[in-house]
């Protein structure tokens, strides 16, 4: 790989690491999320900039061409992000569930009922004038 090449994908790294931790600084992204962002563009840039890991690289990928094993790596990490996101997607759906039914359990057990009633003195006490 040519130092042109390197020089813009260090640089690209780098801004999309600074633009993780500015939405995590700015609580638009979660913070797990932006870890497991900052961690695969570290082990990225740690492998662009290492010769020997390209080498391993394509040994782990089974390939002579390094961009064929790049593509994969990358391939690896967007996939790895996408089960982490849906895992922590099922685990909100599940708590969101709880809650629905801790809502319904307590309109149908007359919990609000006691909330109105409590409402109506509450309103007739001031009415007293």
């Amino acid at each position: 790989m040519n130092g042109q090449f390197l020089f813009f994908a260090n640089l690209a790294g780098i801004l999309l690491a600074g633009y993780s931790l500015y939405l995590i600084v700015r609580v638009r992204l979660y913070v797990s999320y932006g870890v497991a962002w900052l961690i695969l563009i570290g082990f990225g840039l740690t492998a662009l900039n290492l010769p020997p890991a390209w080498q391993f690289l394509r040994w782990v990928t089974g390939t002579q061409d390094v961009q064929k094993a790049w593509a994969l790596l990358i391939l690896g990490g967007v996939v790895f992000l996408l089960i982490y996101l849906f895992v922590q997607m099922t685990i909100l759906s599940e708590r969101i569930t709880d809650i629905a039914r801790h809502i319904a359990l307590g309109e149908m057990t007359g919990g609000s009922s006691k909330a109105r009633e409590a409402e109506s003195e509450k309103n007739s006490g001031e009415n007293d004038f």
